[in-house]
């Protein structure tokens, strides 16, 4: 069993570059969430610290190098029904996602985060909730 919780351990998690693990609690629960749903839910990239997300290239502002950002994907689900799983999940208020999209250079990956104040997108599905 994990030590963040449930299912996830901080190893999971940690800085390919460096080893370090910075980890928002929120996102943490968010994702064991998913996974009490969808089934085990694999890591991809957590936790980086600059050095590696420059080396990645990744945004200088990246919610990864805060510990608020997971790519992931359940194995035997798309891509795309993953994304809307999470979607779904915001939505219904089940999960808190600040922001959340397909990763286009995998078949099956989708970066999930926990930035406050959400994003354009996640205002977007929350706004076509209420609409409803």
């Amino acid at each position: 069993m994990g030590d963040l919780s449930k299912n996830f351990s901080r190893s999971e998690f940690a800085c390919p570059h460096c080893g370090e693990v910075e980890i928002d609690p929120l996102l943490v629960a968010t994702l064991q969430r998913i996974r009490d749903k969808a089934g085990p839910v694999v890591v991809t990239s957590g936790y980086r610290c600059p050095v590696h997300n420059e080396a990645v290239g990744g945004v200088n502002n990246s919610q990864h190098i805060y510990g608020r950002a997971a790519d992931i994907y359940v194995p035997g689900m798309s891509q795309a029904a993953l994304l809307a799983l999470v979607r779904e999940m915001t939505v219904n208020e089940d999960i808190y996602a600040g922001y959340a999209y397909a990763i286009k250079n995998s078949k099956r990956a989708v970066h999930v985060d926990v930035r406050i104040p959400e994003s354009n997108t996640v205002r977007g599905w929350l706004s076509s909730r209420r609409k409803t």
